[in-house]
């Protein structure tokens, strides 16, 4: 009955896999494209991907997210791995981590 519904309702359509993959294929490409343009920002266990931090710079990001991260002024900031100063662009799909080092117990 499903199947009557779908097929009467209107001749026109062509319900064949080709049209549906090529609607797939462009949907695919723009959550690429949306997911390769925002910046992963981590500090402990806050982790967000955010939208508009292309060309913004790590200390720019720092303060912004300072207070709703809970990061400490004194935190390095690390992108795809490697330190970073405050003055570093970031660029779409990069990855931000904040962390401090904790202490080392006995000597």
């Amino acid at each position: 009955m499903a199947q009557d519904r779908m097929e009467g309702g209107n001749e026109n359509v062509s319900r064949t896999p080709d049209s549906y993959a090529g609607g797939l294929d462009d949907q695919l490409l723009e959550r690429a494209e949306a997911a390769l343009s925002k910046v992963r920002v981590v500090h402990g266990a806050n982790e967000q991907y955010l939208d508009n931090l292309d060309g913004k710079t790590v200390g720019s990001v720092r303060k912004s997210l300072k207070e709703v991260f809970n990061i400490p002024g004194d935190a390095t900031a690390l992108v795809s791995g490697k330190e970073v100063q405050d003055d570093f662009i970031l660029d779409g799909g990069m990855t931000l981590e904040f962390f401090k080092e904790a202490g080392v117990k006995g000597a």
